[in-house]
């Protein structure tokens, strides 16, 4: 495994779990296209969130803009939540 030190690994190794829990959910589920947020928010399981301040998926379907749609599939559904989350950079402590 590789592993580094740059300060937005963990925000991005947390959007890749993301991805594939998302991946999981909708494998077999057959609700893509999605046209709007009500879908968006009808489709989505409770409880899925992305730690980007353990916000829910579902709190992101409100930032989400009518350009977003149609979400083709689980990736664009994935790539364009996670685009809605901030990644906040933590700061280096000083000795």
């Amino acid at each position: 495994m590789i592993t580094t030190n740059h300060p937005l690994y963990e925000p991005l190794k947390d959007i890749q779990e993301f991805k594939l829990k998302l991946a999981e959910f909708f494998k077999n589920k057959n609700v893509f296209p999605i046209k709007s947020k009500v879908e968006l928010a009808n489709a989505l399981p409770c409880g899925l969130s992305l730690p980007c301040g353990d916000i829910e998926a579902g709190e992101l379907v409100k930032l989400m803009l009518d350009s977003d749609f149609p979400i083709k599939d689980f990736e664009d559904l994935a790539i364009k939540l996670s685009n809605k989350c901030v990644i906040e950079k933590k700061e280096k402590e000083e000795l």
